[in-house]
C-alpha cells in the first residue's frame, strides 16, 4: 500500500508541471524549472543614429526601432552563458491598435503603426510598421539614416496546436564616414554613392506548436525559417527548419520526471559575394536531451552535435556534451547551477553585418565553442528583488574581430582568432513597489588570445543601469545608463604593417517619459546622451551628441 501512495504521488507530481492549464488556480505548487536563468531587465527606449540588424536566430526577430545614441549593438562577442542579456530587444506585443507620430531636434521623424485584432482564443492578424529618419546634417549628413520595417503576421490557436505564418521586409539606409567635411558631396555623386549603404531583409517563418490532450502523448514544436539578405552586391539566403520532439518516459529507478527530448536542425545557405565564386553551406544540427530528477537536483545531459557540409563531399562532425546541474540551495528561493557546454556555429553575412555594419570585407570562418563550463547562483529574495551571479570560461575558435582598414571610407576588415575567455555576470532586480523598479547588470571579461596581441575593439566591461516609475498611472519616466570600458584598436589588414590605438570608455545616460492625459491619447517624450558625448561605439564613428525626440500616441 505504501508503494502504491508513493508511486501515485509522484505521477500527480509530474503531470502538475507539464499539464498546459491549472485545474486549480488555488492549489500551490512548488516547482523546479531546469533551464538558464535569464534576469528580465526593464526595456530602455533609447535613440538609434543607425539601423541596427538583429542576430539570425532560429526564430526571425522581430526588429523594433527607436532612435539610439550609438552607432551599433554594444554587445559584439560571443556571451559564454550569460547570465542575463545586456542589451537584448523583447518582442512587444499589444492589445490594441494604435498609431504613434513623433519628431525630434536632428530633424527626426517617427511614425508607427500597429494593426491588430482584438483578443480572440481562435485566431490572431495583425501588421505593423515603422519609419524612422534623421536629417542632422552632421558630418555632411554621414551619420544620417533611413529605417523601413513592415511585418504582417497571423495565428490560429484548436486544441490540437497553434499554426502561425509571420512576414518581415527591413530597409536600412545609411553611409560610411570616411569623407571629410572638405568635400562636397552634392557636387560629386560618384563619392556620395561609394560612401552610401543599404541593407534589405526579407524574412517569413511559419510555425506549429502541437498541444496534445494528454501528457504522455508526445509533442514537437516545428519552425520553418527563410530569409533573404543584401547589402550592396552582396547576398544571402537562408532556409532553416527546426523540430523539438519531446515527451515524458515516467520514472526510472531513482531518476524522476523523465523527460526525452531531441532537438533536430536542418540548414542550408547560399552567399553570393561580388567577384567570387557562390558559396554554399548544409548544416544538420542534432541535439538529444535527457531531463530528470534525481533526489532534489535537476539534471539535463545530451550533446550539440554539428555536421557540416561545405562545397565537398566530406562532413565535419562537431559534437559537445551538454551537461547541467540545478540544486536547491534554498528552496523556491535559491539556486546553484553548473555545467558543461559548446557548439558549432554557423558564421554569416547577416551575422556579421548585424555585428559591425561598416564592414566591407568578410571573413566567413565558423565559430566553435569547443567547451564552455559555467557555473552560478539565482535567487528571489522576496517578492520585490532577484538576482543573478555567474562565472564562465569558454574556449572559442574562429572569433571575428573588427579592425579598421586605411581607405577612404574608415570601413572595417576582420580577423578571427581562439580565443579564452573568463566571465562574471552580475544583475539584480529590485521593486520599491509597483510603482518604482530597477535594475542592473554588468558583464566583466578577461581575454586570453592566439595569434593577436589583443581582442581588438572587445571591451572589458559592461554594464547598464535602468529605473522605471509609474505616478498615478499617468506618469511613466524612465532612466538609462549604459557605460562600456576602453578598448584596444587596430588599423591596417596586413599583419606586418598597422598601428594601435584605444576607443575611450565611455557611459550614456538617457531618461524619458509617457504622459497619458486621455485614456487613448498619450504624449511621449525621449532625451538620449544628456551628457551630449561624441564617444565612439566604432573607431572613427561619433556617435550623435544630445537629442530628444517626442510625439502623440493615438489607440484606438
Amino acid at each position: 500500500m505504501r508503494y502504491i501512495i508513493i508511486i501515485t504521488v509522484a505521477i500527480l507530481f509530474s503531470n502538475s508541471i507539464f499539464a498546459q492549464k491549472d485545474k486549480d488556480s488555488s492549489t500551490t505548487r512548488n516547482v523546479t524549472i531546469d533551464q538558464k536563468y535569464k534576469a528580465t531587465l526593464i526595456e530602455a527606449s533609447k535613440i538609434e543614429s543607425v539601423p541596427v540588424i538583429e542576430k539570425p536566430l532560429p526564430t526571425p526577430p522581430n526588429y523594433t526601432y527607436t532612435i539610439l545614441p550609438k552607432q551599433s549593438k554594444t554587445e559584439k562577442i560571443v556571451n559564454p552563458i550569460p547570465a542575463a542579456d545586456l542589451f537584448k530587444k523583447e518582442e512587444n506585443t499589444f492589445p490594441t491598435s494604435f498609431v504613434k507620430l513623433g519628431y525630434g531636434n536632428l530633424r527626426t521623424p517617427l511614425t508607427e503603426i500597429y494593426l491588430n485584432n482584438k483578443q480572440n482564443n481562435q485566431y490572431s492578424y495583425g501588421m505593423q510598421y515603422r519609419f524612422l529618419q534623421t536629417n542632422s546634417n552632421l558630418n555632411k549628413s554621414f551619420a544620417d539614416f533611413t529605417d523601413h520595417a513592415l511585418k504582417a503576421y497571423m495565428a490560429t490557436y484548436t486544441t490540437t496546436g497553434e499554426f502561425g505564418l509571420e512576414v518581415n521586409y527591413k530597409n536600412n539606409q545609411y553611409n560610411y564616414y570616411g569623407y571629410t567635411d572638405s568635400i562636397n558631396l552634392d557636387s560629386n555623386k560618384g563619392l556620395k554613392n561609394k560612401m552610401a549603404r543599404t541593407i534589405q531583409n526579407f524574412e517569413a517563418k511559419a510555425y506549429f506548436n502541437s498541444t496534445p490532450s494528454k501528457d504522455s502523448k508526445v509533442k514537437h514544436r516545428s519552425t520553418f525559417n527563410y530569409y533573404n539578405f543584401q547589402i550592396g552586391g552582396a547576398k544571402e539566403a537562408d532556409y532553416a527548419l527546426s523540430s523539438k520532439i519531446y515527451g515524458n518516459i515516467g520514472d526510472f529507478n531513482d531518476m524522476e520526471n523523465g523527460v526525452l527530448s531531441a532537438t533536430i536542425g536542418l540548414d542550408y545557405t547560399t552567399l553570393q559575394l561580388p567577384g567570387e565564386k557562390s558559396r554554399n553551406r548544409f548544416f544538420i544540427q542534432l541535439d538529444p536531451r535527457y531531463d530528470f530528477k534525481y533526489d532534489v537536483m535537476n539534471l539535463s545531459v545530451g550533446f550539440n552535435s554539428t555536421i557540416l557540409f561545405d562545397g565537398n563531399d566530406s562532413a565535419q562532425v562537431k559534437p559537445n556534451l551538454y551537461i547541467k546541474a540545478t540544486y536547491p540551495l534554498i528552496e523556491g528561493v535559491a539556486n546553484l547551477y553548473g555545467g558543461i557546454d559548446g557548439r558549432y556555429r554557423k558564421q554569416s553575412l547577416k551575422a556579421i553585418i548585424q555585428a559591425n555594419q561598416f564592414t566591407s570585407s568578410y571573413n566567413l570562418t565558423n565559430q566553435y565553442e569547443t567547451v564552455k563550463v559555467f557555473a552560478g547562483i539565482n535567487g528571489k529574495l522576496g517578492s520585490s528583488m532577484d538576482a543573478s551571479f555567474e562565472i564562465n570560461y569558454s574556449d572559442v575558435a574562429g572569433m571575428p574581430m573588427f579592425i579598421s582598414k586605411r581607405d577612404s571610407l574608415n570601413s572595417f576588415g576582420m580577423v578571427v582568432d581562439n580565443l579564452s575567455i573568463l566571465k562574471f555576470s552580475a544583475a539584480l532586480n529590485y521593486s520599491f513597489s509597483e510603482k518604482a523598479r530597477i535594475g542592473l547588470i554588468g558583464n566583466f571579461y578577461n581575454y586570453n588570445t592566439s595569434s593577436q596581441p589583443e581582442a581588438w575593439q572587445l571591451p572589458t566591461i559592461e554594464g547598464k543601469v535602468n529605473m522605471s516609475f509609474n505616478i498615478n498611472n499617468k506618469i511613466y519616466p524612465h532612466f538609462d545608463i549604459v557605460a562600456m570600458s576602453l578598448q584596444p584598436q587596430r588599423t591596417g589588414v596586413l599583419e606586418n604593417n598597422y598601428s594601435r590605438s584605444q576607443i575611450k570608455a565611455f557611459y550614456d545616460i538617457s531618461t524619458g517619459i509617457d504622459f497619458r492625459f486621455r485614456p487613448k491619447l498619450s504624449l511621449f517624450v525621449q532625451a538620449n546622451n544628456l551628457m551630449s558625448s561624441r564617444y565612439q561605439r566604432w573607431y572613427n564613428y561619433p556617435v550623435y551628441g544630445f537629442n530628444i525626440l517626442g510625439g502623440l500616441t493615438f489607440i484606438f
